[in-house]
């Protein structure tokens, strides 16, 4: 990855083959390094050869 500060992971798309993958947007703590213009991006990432499971609809 080209963060160091992942937040998230999940997949998704029509066939749930792609990861996306969110990372923090707060300034970099004085002890921690920055991860520059790309903090807070959500990064797409396709063609990993897996797919995530599809999770059932909450029903109320």
């Amino acid at each position: 990855m080209p963060v160091k500060k992942v937040t998230s992971v999940n997949f998704g798309g029509p066939d749930l083959d792609i990861l996306y993958v969110t990372s923090m947007t707060k300034p970099p703590l004085p002890h921690l390094p920055g991860d520059g213009v790309l903090r807070g991006s959500l990064f797409a990432i396709r063609g990993l050869g897996v797919k995530g499971v599809p999770e059932p609809r909450f029903g109320g």
